[in-house]
């Protein structure tokens, strides 16, 4: 009998750094909440503060309002539900669906809230200047290469820096890892795939240099860093909210990023399609398309198209742009600047309305009762053009002629031929019809551009003094010298061009910090989304800025970067049991689970199944013609299923995900995510034991080798089973278990599938050292 287990998982905000709580929690608090429930409203009612995370702790009358983690006892979650007739607010009426569930999400997670005890504070504004001083916003300041001791153990620039940093704090620089061991890091890390038994097999005779270049240049790389980028741009092809639409087109997108990683393409680049690429020139129909497709993460965001307030919808919209923009590019949480001053940065609230009128100036939706994403036409070959004009005007010409046919009361004989003739015509028609002219979701300017108002308190509907369009002024040499914005643009593109400008000092920073991450587990900077007041200082600023100035000297090459880093000492460094304490000074390699795809696509590739194809979209032709109110059945566990590697798996916010990627944390599609959860939960466990996920692809790697290894002697099978799913040979202990399990075994088949089976529940299997 084989036991089945139903994962119910929380929706957790892993990894959201307090975004959810100052893009969808206070708001609402500010709107509904704070006129009866803060200081300003002079004696609160039920004596309950909600404008300090103190007031909801110490609670009112009826004791703490909120208990962390558990909605069902939460006061405050009981009232908005408006479930107990005694325990109703607010008092006017109930708050829309989408408050109380990001209210319900923040009360399950923890309830993490920012704010210290804001009625003790007092207004002192922000001093910009004083905030230049934090090392995040200073240039670029690398001099030279450390000098170290023990430089002849250096294999790069790299290592001299760690090496100093060793010295300084006396400790011992750390053994180099066997070479089977740095082959497998290299291939999850590049490629996100295990090695071949060949390849692990004859570790250490090939140059790492050759291999590293082997794997930098293969189509797997961008399918491996093309999903990095995309926990950032917080990438799903479904919209979430009130009614979520599916987005046929979305994996335009999803490809943009997995080419541009694979094409090493300069990050300043990748930056300005990003943010302006319908604004940029192009050569070519090619790079057109590059750049029109690369403005999708703009809009690719969760979003409630059926919000009715559409100056909210639009302001929202706004808002989760700049917050994904400056997170993902800047590693500053600027949206926290809506309500209020940056709490921590100096980031006063005018310069979020800076920006919000740049992005508000930008079409982002087709607002309606029910709203639309905006699309894009592509560049297509005149002759595509003309047919699907053609084709088009003729369908529309007989069904003009249908329909008058058919309204005729007492049609002749000639006439009923003729109808039966049109309608023959009419579907012969549709099956020859051409594929339709390539579109892609996308933002163009709005007709009417211009500054904005700062909002009172967030609320958009209470506009304050108008803020002229520009950029963070901490930033800025001069804070009085505002952009030239032409008249009629949106901004957009003097935005990217002063973000990806040589002397910006965050965006090279950010990214590199995100690469170091990818490949030891932990950023220099260890809060890879948040360089401001509140995150991490970095554990070696000069090697920071020193990568910066390489990655800039290289023309913004990310994989010049990643290069250097994975051929340094510090990173074939052999791996440390005590991660927390050693890893800051990365002082060996601490080991690593790998990712939730790269798990799914190591099975499917010991298995024999993982079919390695380029693919575009995998749903049903039945819902290309995407539309918010789209209620098309789809097989949902089919669809996210396939052989194929789980970067195109489709991601959708609410109508599910693959289960091995839920279990297995992967990214939240409703944030940018720099750093993933690693949790370890016996839910993990129990899914890999009795998922039939699992068991099937255990069956199948049984008979691909036994059908590789017909005749061989069961210890080289063990030797190959080894090599091909953990990238090591066995142990003699493992080896002597495992024969003494097959001899007892009566169907050697089911033997071997158990044995797979074993490994992929196996902590070698799931992590690296």
């Amino acid at each position: 009998m084989v036991l089945t287990v139903v994962l119910h998982l929380p929706g957790g905000l892993v990894g959201s750094d307090d975004a959810h709580f100052e893009r969808r929690v206070r708001p609402v608090l500010v709107e509904h909440c704070y006129k009866c429930h803060s200081q300003e409203a002079g004696r609160s009612k039920g004596n309950l503060l909600l404008d300090s995370r103190d007031g909801w702790r110490t609670g009112g009358d009826s004791g703490p309002a909120i208990v962390p983690g558990d909605t069902d006892a939460s006061l405050l979650i009981r009232a908005v539900r408006y479930t107990d007739p005694d325990l109703e607010m607010p008092p006017d009426g109930r708050l829309p669906d989408e408050a109380v569930r990001a209210l319900e999400e923040w009360v399950r997670s923890g309830a993490p809230d920012p704010r210290a005890s804001e009625a003790a504070r007092t207004e002192e504004g922000i001093d910009i200047g004083a905030g230049r001083d934090h090392w995040a916003f200073r240039p670029l300041d690398f001099r030279r290469v450390p000098e170290a001791r023990e430089s002849e153990k250096a294999r790069n620039a790299i290592d001299n820096f760690i090496l100093a940093g060793l010295e300084k704090e006396g400790r011992e620089v750390p053994p180099r890892a066997s070479a089977p061991d740095i082959v497998r890091r290299l291939h999850f890390d590049l490629t996100g795939l295990p090695p071949e038994p060949e390849e692990v097999e004859q570790a250490g005779e090939t140059s790492l240099e050759a291999l590293v270049d082997r794997l930098l240049a293969s189509p797997r790389f961008g399918e491996t860093w093309g999903r990095h980028w995309l926990d950032l741009a917080r990438y799903s092809e479904s919209t979430g909210g009130g009614r979520s639409a599916l987005l046929p087109n979305a994996w335009r997108y999803r490809n943009f990023a997995i080419d541009s990683f694979n094409r090493d393409k300069p990050f300043g680049t990748f930056l300005r399609q990003q943010i302006a690429g319908d604004l940029l020139p192009a050569s070519n129909a090619a790079e057109e398309t590059d750049n029109l497709v690369g403005t999708a993460f703009l809009v690719i965001g969760p979003k409630n198209l059926d919000l009715q307030d559409k100056e909210l919808l639009r302001m929202n919209t706004v808002d989760e742009q700049i917050d994904t923009v400056t997170r993902v590019f800047l590693g500053l949480t600027v949206s926290c600047a809506r309500c209020h001053d940056h709490k921590f940065d100096p980031i006063p609230a005018r310069d979020y309305y800076a920006l919000a009128g740049i992005f508000r100036s930008t079409l982002s939706l087709k607002r309606s009762n029910v709203s639309t994403l905006t699309r894009l036409n592509l560049p297509a070959e005149a002759e595509h053009r003309r047919a699907v004009e053609e084709h088009g005007q003729r369908s529309r010409e007989l069904d003009t002629r249908i329909k008058a046919l058919r309204k005729i009361g007492e049609p002749s004989a000639e006439q009923k031929a003729e109808l039966a003739a049109r309608v023959k015509e009419f579907e012969v028609l549709a099956s020859q019809a051409p594929p339709p002219l390539p579109i892609t979701l996308g933002v163009s300017d709005e007709a009417e551009t211009g500054d904005y108002h700062l909002c009172i308190r967030g609320n958009v509907h209470q506009r304050g003094e108008q803020v002229p369009r520009g950029f963070l002024q901490v930033m800025m040499e001069d804070p009085d010298d505002h952009p030239e914005i032409p008249e009629g643009r949106s901004g957009r593109l003097e935005l990217a061009e002063w973000m990806s400008s040589s002397g910006h000092p965050l965006v090279a920073r950010v990214w590199v910090n995100r690469i170091w991450h990818h490949l030891f587990g932990r950023g220099i900077v260890a809060t890879v989304d948040n360089f401001g007041r509140r995150g991490s200082l970095p554990t070696h600023p000069e090697l920071l800025d020193y990568l910066a100035w390489r990655f800039q000297r290289n023309g913004g090459s990310t994989k010049a970067v990643i290069r250097e880093i994975v051929l340094s000492g510090a990173y074939q460094s052999a791996s440390i049991a005590d991660e927390d304490s050693e890893s800051i000074h990365f002082m060996g390699m601490p080991r690593r689970r790998i990712t939730a795809e790269s798990m799914r696509d190591a099975i499917l590739q010991v298995s024999g199944r993982l079919e390695h194809r380029y693919l575009e979209s995998l749903f049903p032709d039945s819902v290309k013609n995407d539309s918010a109110l789209q209620k098309v059945p789809i097989d949902i566990p089919s669809l996210l299923s396939p052989p194929y590697r789980s970067v195109y798996i489709p991601v959708l916010r609410e109508e599910g995900l693959n289960p091995l990627l839920q279990v297995f944390d992967f990214a939240h599609p409703g944030f940018p995510v720099g750093r993933r959860n690693r949790s370890v939960l016996p839910t993990q466990a129990l899914y890999l034991m009795n998922s039939s996920f699992v068991m099937e692809e255990a069956e199948r790697a049984a008979r691909r080798l036994l059908k590789e290894t017909e005749g061989s002697p069961d210890e080289e099978r063990i030797r190959r089973a080894w090599s091909r799913s953990l990238g090591r040979p066995p142990h003699p202990g493992e080896q002597e278990r495992v024969l003494s399990f097959l001899a007892e075994a009566s169907e050697e088949d089911e033997a071997w599938g158990r044995i797979f089976h074993s490994l992929f529940c196996t902590v070698d299997f799931r992590y690296l050292k």
